[in-house]
This record gives structure tokens, sequence and C-alpha cells, in this order.
């Protein structure tokens, strides 16, 4: 769904995308004008909180959940259905969830997760958010955390 939405305001955005003014000769050059996908990436929240994850979630939403934690961390548990890619190997191996329709990525306060859902958008998946709070505001709501799977 968001993935959608995203492809539709996208192409609005480069079929309306007004040309850079010409600059006059005495004058310095107009400012550059921002690119129409810089301008959509800006326009989409990049941080979704616990509260509407949990619920989405509940309510049998087919979000993708991404933790970016390390396997010492995870071993405490994780957010059930969770995919388990460290923030230091999703470079190498984001391709992995590159077509998942909605992808919310989590750490345990918050930070790497905001990194790894910048880093996503960079290279085009438009759709990931990260978890505000990550962990902590998701045990927080009384969400439950399972043991990973076993290598």
């Amino acid at each position: 769904m968001i993935r959608k939405l995203a492809s539709k305001l996208l192409g609005k955005l480069r079929g309306s995308a007004p040309a850079a003014p010409a600059a006059p000769v005495a004058r310095p050059a107009a400012p550059k004008v921002a690119e129409p996908v810089a301008e959509a990436e800006s326009l989409a929240r990049i941080e979704a909180g616990a509260q509407e994850v949990k619920e989405r979630i509940d309510a049998g939403e087919p979000v993708v959940l991404l933790d970016v934690r390390t396997p010492g961390e995870t071993a405490g548990g994780i957010i059930p259905g969770a995919i388990l890619i460290p923030l230091d190997e999703l470079e190498a191996r984001w391709v992995e969830i590159k077509d998942k329709n909605e992808i919310v990525c989590y750490c345990a306060a918050g930070m790497r997760s905001l990194r790894a859902a910048t880093m996503l958008r960079e290279r085009g998946v438009f759709n990931a958010t990260s978890l505000e709070g990550g962990v902590g505001a998701w045990k927080q709501l009384g969400g439950q955390l399972k043991p990973p799977p076993r290598a």
C-alpha cells in the first residue's frame, strides 16, 4: 500500500516538477531546484510510532519487521515474525528485503533503525520506516518478544 502511494507521488512529482528559472546575467545563479525523488522522500514519514505499529500488527496487517540489532542483543528476544539482519550486514544484504511491501526497521532505542531505514530509502526502498523508540517502546506498550530462530 505504501509502495503504491510512494510510486504515485513520485510519478506526479516527476511529471509536474517545475523547471529551474533562468538566472539573470547580472545576478548570482538561482538556487538549485530540489530533485523530485528527494522531495518525495522528505514528504514520507521515516519514523513510525510504536503504538501505531503494534496496532497494525495486532490487526494482522502485512508489516515486515526488520531487526537490525546484533546477535547478542537479539538473543534476549525479538518481535515475533521479525527478519534479522544486523545493521553492519545490511549494506550487503539489503536486497533480501527490497521487494517487501512495507518494512519497519527496529533496534534497541531507534537510532540504528533510523540509519537502516535511511540507507534503505537511499537504495530506492521508499517504504522503509524506523520504529520510534525501538524495542524499549515496544515493550512499554506490552509488546511481546520471543526467542530468535536458531541458526
